[in-house]
This record gives structure tokens, sequence and C-alpha cells, in this order.
């Protein structure tokens, strides 16, 4: 009976490391995509400079030829709707990393569970015990978890 009782909870413990797993893959590849729309938007509301170059036609001072003329005049027309794209990049990089940090936190305490099972834990999630122990560490600079 106490076999089974250890099996289940050995399966358990599999299962929520390998959501948690997932949930967080997952969390990073949504932000990478939102980030990279969120960055497409900003290329395309600067006219295709970009944000850097973008900045430097608006703080331009010399004006040598026409084409540099136009440039700044376009970078002046543009600036409301750059800066609405960028504020709403950092707002979705800030949504974007909360989300992948709960995700981490989450893997790091069901892998920390795994670990108690050495190498049963280790077969169970096909990974070695270093490659579990990083896991297990929490993310740089997250507040530590409350006692309980």
């Amino acid at each position: 009976m106490e076999i089974s009782v250890a099996a289940d909870e050995l399966i358990a413990a599999g299962d929520r490391w390998q959501r948690s797993y997932q949930a967080w893959q997952r969390a990073v590849e949504h932000r990478d995509r939102v980030i990279k729309r969120a960055e497409r938007r900003i290329v395309r509301a600067t006219g295709d400079l970009g944000q850097r170059d973008w900045e430097a036609a608006r703080r331009r001072r010399r004006i040598k030829t026409s084409a540099e003329a136009s440039l700044v005049v376009r970078a002046g027309s543009a600036r409301s709707e750059v800066q609405a794209a960028v504020e709403e990049a950092q707002r979705l990089q800030a949504v974007e990393a909360a989300a992948v940090l709960a995700a981490r936190l989450e893997l790091a305490e069901a892998t920390k569970h795994v670990l108690g099972y050495g190498r049963v834990g280790q077969q169970l999630t096909g990974m070695t015990s270093a490659e579990l122990h990083g896991l297990a560490r929490r993310p740089r600079n997250t507040p530590a978890a409350p006692a309980r």
C-alpha cells in the first residue's frame, strides 16, 4: 500500500514539474513574440527608421541636404505615434516579464520538490542534477518567498 502512495506522489510531482516547465517555455515564447510585435510597431511608427535613428533625426540641429530636412520633418510629425508605440512596448514588456517570472517561480518550486526524489526525479524530468539545481534556484532580483 505504501509503495502505491509513494508512486502516486511521484507521478503527481512529475506531472506538476512537466506542467510548470511547459508553462514557463510558453511564457518565454509568448513574451518574445509580443516584444517583437511591439518593436515592429515602433519601427512602423518611425517610418522604418527604428527608434535610435528616429531619435537622432529629431535631435539633428544642422541640416545640410533636402533629404536630411525631410527626415527631420518626418521624425517630428511622427512624435506622438512613436511615443505611444514606445510606451505600449514598455508596458507590454513589463506585463510579459511578470508572466515569465511567475512561471519561472512556479517551476523553481516544482523542481525543488522533484529534486527531493533524487535520481528518480532526474529520470522523471530527463534532466541532470545540475540542470535541475539550476532550475530550482530563484531568479535574481525577485522577492524572497514568504515564510510559511
